[in-house]
């Protein structure tokens, strides 16, 4: 009898877990199901908005930015979409699909940074200072007063975040951008306190050589000056820019024939230096560069299209748009683009592209290295100037300007010329420029890694294109940004590698 209970029990409890197992693989299958419809329309919208921006900045035809601007909206503020993310992101672990669990990971991302930038109130601003700023724009701005409308918007996207139960919009963009918010503000210590003394030999020596009292915003412009003037490949055999482009990937083993991609040089307006778009992942990538840019920056550009053309992932969340604050890691995406600039600065490349001798070619890395402290410096002052907007919102601009120009540049006088706070970047791309520095650290690591496994003709290695899509590109967002630095190098972001690359002690 007490074997016959047991036996009942038993039964009665594998039917309940049965039926629970089996309700739990419905609600997946329903989350899965649904989120691949609401992806397909935020792809489509994608599409669209990409190939918008492409005429925003290459003025090939009328802008349109509005329109699938508010097609996202309707998407991003779904009500369904919103209650089905935020039930399932707590549970994520329950989710046995890697690639699902992932992709509930990113739309939770994606949700909540558009709870600031797709708040009703903000996108009207920032669609409004878009059209102020359009490259083929015709309207009158002589009165318009762009540091009280940016300012305005830094604080609406603060006090949205301050809604969202974050302390300031800074602190929202690090979490949902791959970066986090604690790991970037120790990053900046770092990068402060380990090229401190390097820079201030820097500055001893030009205040001794030419008998300077003060160190000025000028002697500190000439640092940065000799930094860019050495770094980038001079005197090239081959004068045109999209035929060494394609060259150079040639020579990697990627035929850039077969690529859907579009390069395309013209004369943009005074402080436009070019835009690469991803349109359509993976299948539609468009880069418009204004006349006279360097090959490093052409380079740069096709880094973005390499990066999204051989994105495989098959999923749209994935896949990286850069449209939806939230949809993907601006610093990997900026590194993949600039690991396209270092094959510029190769040793080997150079001695072939260039008519620089190898002594030349020598003196300009030691100058480059020699500088390099300044150029970490001017990056740190650079992006922190937005930061500082969104933490410190009770200091005007010029006040922050000044500030970090005496901690990071080591300005001394009080003379010092400030920038207006009229930039594109900081309505379209907000907090976006530390991934330059980021770039820079990415791209070395990535070289380095090359040259450990091909040798030192590594940027003539027909293998090398095939290693960075199997360990770089294939797989979009699948990966955090660390993994993927992890698989690419054998390590995550190195920073004493960094410093040791340019010499700095």
């Amino acid at each position: 009898m007490k074997t016959s209970k047991f036996t009942m029990i038993t039964f009665l409890v594998a039917v309940i877990l049965s039926i629970s197992l089996s309700a739990c693989t419905n609600k997946i299958n329903n989350l899965e199901e649904y989120l691949t419809k609401m992806e397909a329309q935020y792809e489509d919208v994608a599409f669209e908005l990409g190939n918008a921006y492409w005429n925003y900045y290459s003025a090939e035809a009328e802008t349109d930015l509005k329109t699938p601007k508010k097609k996202f909206y309707n998407i991003l503020v779904n009500d369904t979409l919103n209650n089905l993310v935020d039930t399932w992101y707590p549970m994520r672990t329950e989710i046995k699909d890697t690639i699902l669990r992932r992709r509930v990971e990113m739309w939770h991302n994606v949700l909540l940074s558009a709870k600031v930038e797709y708040d009703a109130e903000i996108m009207e601003l920032r669609g409004e200072l878009e059209e102020m700023m359009e490259v083929s724009g015709d309207k009158d701005k002589t009165n318009y007063d762009f540091e009280e409308k940016i300012l305005l918007l830094i604080k609406l996207r603060n006090a949205k975040s301050v809604e969202l139960g974050f302390d300031n919009y800074a602190h929202l963009t690090y979490e949902t951008n791959g970066i986090g918010y604690e790991w970037f503000l120790n990053f900046v210590d770092q990068m402060d306190k380990l090229t401190q003394e390097s820079y201030q030999k820097l500055v001893n020596q030009i205040k001794s050589e030419n008998k300077l009292d003060e160190f000025g915003q000028r002697n500190a412009y000439m640092f940065i000056g000799q930094f860019y003037g050495n770094q980038d490949a001079t005197e090239l055999k081959i004068e045109n820019n999209i035929e060494l482009v394609q060259t150079s990937l040639n020579n990697i083993g990627i035929d850039y024939a077969t690529l859907p991609a579009k390069l395309v040089e013209t004369q943009l307006p005074e402080g436009i230096g070019g835009q690469g778009l991803m349109i359509n992942i993976p299948n539609d990538f468009r880069s418009v560069m204004t006349l006279g840019m360097d090959i490093s920056v052409w380079m740069h550009e096709m880094g973005h299209g390499l990066h999204g053309l051989f994105n495989s992932i098959n999923s749209a969340i994935l896949e990286g748009y850069e449209w939806v604050p939230g949809n993907a890691n601006p610093c990997f995406a900026e590194g993949m683009a600039e690991t396209s600039a270092y094959f510029t600065r190769n040793m080997e490349w150079q001695k072939k592209y260039t008519n620089l001798t190898e002594e030349q070619i020598i003196e300009k890395t030691e100058l480059t290295n020699k500088y390099a402290p300044a150029f970490i410096r001017f990056h740190l002052f650079n992006f922190m100037k937005e930061t500082e907007l969104y933490l410190h919102p009770e200091k005007s601009y010029e006040e922050i300007q000044k500030d970090l120009a005496k901690k990071y540049l080591m300005i001394e006088t009080e003379e010092m010329r400030t920038r207006n706070l009229d930039d594109i970047i900081y309505v379209t791309y907000p907090l976006y420029l530390q991934n330059y520095l980021i770039a820079d650290m990415v791209a070395i690591q990535a070289h380095k890694a090359l040259f450990d496994k091909f040798g030192e003709d590594y940027a003539f290695n027909k293998e090398v294109g095939t290693y960075l899509i199997n360990n770089f590109y294939y797989a979009g967002e699948y990966f955090s940004w660390e993994d993927r630095m992890i698989q690419g190098t054998g390590k995550p972001l190195d920073i004493e590698a960094y410093l040791e690359h340019y010499k700095i002690q």
